[in-house]
């Protein structure tokens, strides 16, 4: 018995009908019932009884193609697994990451990765998030590196991700701006807690409206029924420098900020705070080899050392 005439049995079951599935699966009919016949004098059970003329699988039927399913899949795995073990061998990791995300840890991470590394051919594509997952799911990407919020596994379960990190969504504003109310210190938040409504009558800097801290600046200014002017960008960093010059607030990620606490205050503001995780994503099933485990090991470390910045 072979992985071939497994397909046999499946499409006999599938198509009900010796012909068609011997159609089907390219050979003649009097090849398909032997094959057949063949499959089950090895087994020593018969596989279909006929009723009103269709092939229904038996007990024992039902118990092979169960069986045939899962080598299929099997096999299916291990060619996948093997290609992939192929490009390695080739030299090519392709990664993707978000823009501003890349900025702050990739300088830190490609050095000490070719140490390591030297030979491996790296493949680096900074995109924002949705053309990221798609190039994921289209198998153009091997991991990427972005922030997702609490309920993302359960919207994406054809992506297996790691999580590296946690970090709070902050507001940034110019070193020095003086505020209408002192900021007070909140249990549960890691930076001084200040009532983002007294900003309201300043622009709120933030990103595109189908990016994710964009979406989240909107929620918060809706939950806190606030209608400043409202200016975006696609790059958190135009946003920041657009903030230095002392125009408006920023609500961002806190990752990397304290590298830049003699610029800007950082503030922790809302009910509860706003957390977002830092993860790699890979495609569910795909093998993740040593060098890219080493370089999400690598990723992981750059956040956790910008984050212990204080």
């Amino acid at each position: 018995m072979n992985y071939k005439e497994m397909e046999y049995v499946m499409a006999v079951e599938q198509e009900k009908n010796l012909t068609k599935a011997a159609h089907r699966m390219g050979i003649s009919q009097p090849a398909m019932s032997k094959s057949l016949k063949n499959i089950e004098s090895e087994l020593g059970v018969p596989l279909f009884e006929k009723m009103a003329g269709e092939y229904i699988p038996t007990a024992a039927g039902h118990l092979f193609l169960d069986f045939a399913k899962e080598s299929k899949e099997r096999e299916s795995r291990f060619f996948r697994e093997l290609q992939e073990l192929i490009q390695f061998k080739r030299g090519i990791l392709r990664v993707g990451i978000t823009p501003a995300r890349s900025s702050g840890l990739t300088p830190e991470v490609l050095p000490e990765f070719r140490k390591n590394f030297p030979d491996l051919r790296m493949e680096l594509h900074e995109e924002d998030v949705d053309n990221l997952e798609e190039m994921l799911k289209k198998g153009l990407l091997d991991v990427v590196y972005f922030v997702v919020d609490e309920d993302y596994r359960e919207k994406h379960p054809e992506f297996y991700t790691e999580l590296l990190g946690r970090e709070e969504i902050v507001l940034t504003v110019k070193k020095g701006t003086r505020l209408k109310e002192e900021p007070v210190i909140k249990y549960g938040f890691e930076y001084p807690w200040v009532d983002i409504r007294q900003f309201e009558s300043e622009p709120f800097i933030t990103l595109n409206k189908d990016m994710r801290i964009g979406k989240i600046c909107d929620k918060v200014l809706e939950e806190h029924h606030m209608t400043p002017e409202v200016i975006r960008f696609a790059d958190i960093r135009t946003a920041h420098k657009l903030v230095l010059k002392g125009y408006g607030s920023c609500i961002s990620g806190s990752l990397g900020m304290q590298n830049h606490r003699d610029q800007f205050d950082i503030y922790s503001f809302g009910d509860k705070r706003i957390v977002w995780e830092f993860v790699a994503a890979y495609r569910v099933g795909s093998y993740r080899l040593e060098p890219l485990q080493y370089l999400t090991q690598l990723y992981k470390k750059a956040a956790d050392q910008k984050r212990k910045i204080k």
